[in-house]
């Protein structure tokens, strides 16, 4: 009997946390028996690299869009790809992470007679729609027939808002906590705090997230005088990279931060990085299960975050950290110097918050509830029914990193994202 094939659809793997996600379930889910494939719809992104299937498993193209129908964008040529690398693959299962995977292989599914079964995971995307954009949403997912939300927040939304008639079941992320475990006992700490200029006395707020909108940072910004005013030994690590970057590195020039806010830029060891944080910092406007807090929970940090999307689910206010308004430096700047003041509270998330993270928020977890579902959906799509699992194998790793095929031809040109 063939094994099972789930072909994972993306705009494309940029640095993230969906991508992170969907690298993940990449590595893992042929220990379980699937077959794998990926299909990139906007070029490949900087973890791309990372994929470890062969060639002949990916596509990667770029959709063009262009006037299709009066008020309709969309690129047919782009569709007959993604249709035809299904019907190649023979998939079973084509798993969309986020609205443009969903329109373009949710419409590439139907266009074929042994229809693959159309599974949607909803990150965060639909947070930032809102009125007739949310509306809208509410039409393309009648392409899926079944849904993943990654906070009850989100099913929520979805459910209530939105009202989607396909079936929606929560899963939550993971991640791998062995590599947070590692920098934990690899002496990482001493050896970042001194690469970036930070004191042993020092009390490192830190973040290690994309530089956009969505992650609230000018009021991290804004919070930081009144914060030092209250916590003196306090510094700022503001990691990674993205658009904002450089305002943000003006705002804080501008709000007299100087050296005691640093933006190190992207960096590729964030599990050392965060070891060296005393305290994780994620102001968000709006989220749906950040990895970010994730890893800060796996080593043992006391979190600040906003109260929105799916963090309440991974951090109890008081117990493993504090939650405050979303664009609220006021309350953001009291609770991060209630968190450089609470000894007990650091100590309590030290001890709690990794065992926290195993028991709900592992890789394992998550991997295996998608295992569940996939062979939950193989079986109904066959008529038959579940079959019970033999122990996982896993699979010898692929040695050539996946590159689109040399004899591949031109894909469409660039275009926006839908």
């Amino acid at each position: 009997m063939s094994k099972p094939n789930v072909c994972m659809v993306v705009n494309n793997l940029e640095v993230g946390g969906l991508e992170k996600v969907v690298l993940s379930l990449l590595d893992r889910l042929g220990d379980h028996g699937f077959d794998l494939s990926l299909i990139c719809l906007d070029g490949e992104g900087r973890l791309f690299s990372e994929v470890k299937l062969p060639r002949s498993k990916c596509l990667v193209i770029t959709k063009d869009l262009r006037p299709v129908l009066p008020g309709v964008k969309s690129d047919p040529e782009a569709l007959l790809w993604i249709r035809r690398f299904f019907h190649q693959r023979s998939v079973d299962i084509v798993h969309v992470h986020n609205r443009a995977p969903l329109i373009f292989a949710g419409i590439a599914a139907r266009m074929l007679r042994n229809r693959p079964v159309v599974l949607y995971s909803e990150h965060n995307q639909i947070n930032r729609a809102k009125g007739f954009d949310r509306r809208k949403f509410g039409y393309y997912a009648y392409l899926a027939d079944e849904m993943v939300a990654v906070s009850h927040d989100l099913k929520r939304i979805l459910v209530d808002d939105v009202k989607v008639r396909a079936p929606v079941r929560v899963i939550h992320n993971g991640i791998d906590g062995t590599r947070f475990t590692r920098a934990l006992n690899s002496g990482a700490r001493g050896r970042i705090r001194a690469e970036l200029g930070i004191g042993e006395q020092d009390f490192v707020f830190g973040c290690a997230v994309v530089h956009i909108e969505q992650k609230g940072l000018r009021y991290l910004i804004e919070a930081a005088p009144e914060a030092l005013r209250r916590a003196p030994e306090a510094r700022f690590v503001v990691a990674g990279d993205g658009p904002l970057r450089a305002e943000l590195q003006q705002r804080a020039q501008a709000a007299g931060l100087g050296d005691r806010m640093i933006f190190p830029g992207y960096r590729s060891d964030v599990p050392d990085l965060v070891s060296a944080f005393d305290a994780y910092v994620l102001p968000s406007l709006w989220e749906g299960l950040p990895l970010a807090l994730l890893e800060a929970l796996a080593l043992g940090k006391p979190i600040v975050a906003s109260r929105v999307g799916g963090v309440p689910e991974i951090v109890e206010h008081g117990v493993d950290g504090f939650l405050v308004p979303p664009k609220d430096p006021g309350a953001l700047a009291d609770h991060l110097a209630r968190v450089a003041r609470d000894g007990e509270l650091r100590e309590r998330a030290r001890t709690r918050s990794p065992a926290k993270f195993a028991e709900q928020f592992s890789l394992e977890a998550m991997v295996e509830a998608h295992v569940r579902l996939f062979d939950e959906l193989v079986a109904r799509r066959s008529g038959g029914e579940v079959q019970p699992r033999p122990r996982a194998q896993a699979a010898p790793a692929e040695a050539e990193p996946a590159r689109p095929p040399a004899s591949a031809p031109a894909a469409p040109a660039a275009a926006e994202r839908a």
